[in-house]
């Protein structure tokens, strides 16, 4: 007898007779499954193009990307209805921080809407070098900015668990204060602990002192606040203590 999938010659002792071993079986069961499925997809293919769902293709269009000092090419089809005008989301986030501040919304540019936000209770802080991360604490999911804050919140969480403090808490608080430009800015502040006795102080994270941060600092302790400032050898030294 002869195998249907390999043609080599075998006693039939194998099943049916059909194959001369298991191997031989299901490979011939495979191979013309296969062959079906192409031959259902070649059928589907003709006359009809799945990625743009029928419709005509003609040519791809480049150009240079829009970001100032970018020579990237972008390549956009015909077909797309939203044609690329950058070459990457890097380029497109430094066109916006370059000019969308000076763009007019209802007669105020986005710098003026962001600061008026700011104001008025908004906690989010757009640009910055940080990204954001999220961080399950003993006070709920928060999102806070960098790694600095993250390692912030693991250490408060354990002071708070050893009842060295209190509460803690990712604050809302603002300060009004005026800069190294001598125009009033508004300074966020990072981190309200409350003591065990009902006072509270505040706690900056930082990673390296900046023009404004003097400015920003002594209006928070001209109020008669306590603030903090974690630089990365505080948070080592509180990280070897608590953990």
């Amino acid at each position: 007898m002869k195998c249907e999938n390999c043609n080599n010659e075998h006693d039939g002792s194998y099943g049916s007779g059909r194959f001369c071993s298991i191997k031989c079986a299901r490979g011939f069961s495979t191979k013309n499954k296969r062959k079906e499925i192409n031959e259902k997809v070649s059928k589907k293919m003709q006359g009809n193009i799945p990625w743009n769902k029928g419709q005509v293709f003609v040519s791809k269009v480049e150009s240079i990307c829009k970001w100032d000092n970018c020579n990237n090419i972008v390549v956009n089809y015909c077909t797309s209805k939203d044609h690329k005008k950058f070459c990457s989301k890097e380029c497109l986030a430094k066109w916006q921080k370059k000019y969308l501040k000076y763009m007019k919304f209802n007669g105020k540019t986005w710098s003026d809407i962001h600061k008026e936000s700011y104001k008025n209770g908004n906690n989010y802080v757009c640009g910055g070098r940080t990204k954001w991360h999220t961080v399950k604490t003993s006070n709920g999911t928060i999102k806070v900015q960098g790694t600095y804050e993250v390692r912030a919140c693991k250490i408060l969480d354990e002071m708070k668990k050893l009842k060295n403090i209190n509460n803690w808490e990712y604050t809302k608080d603002k300060i009004s204060y005026v800069g190294i430009d001598n125009k009033e800015h508004t300074y966020l502040l990072d981190f309200k602990v409350y003591n065990n006795d009902g006072t509270y102080y505040y706690i900056e994270t930082k990673g390296y002192k900046r023009n404004n941060d003097d400015f920003k600092w002594k209006a928070v302790r001209d109020t008669g606040d306590t603030l903090l400032i974690w630089y990365n050898e505080q948070l080592i030294e509180n990280e070897k203590k608590l953990f």
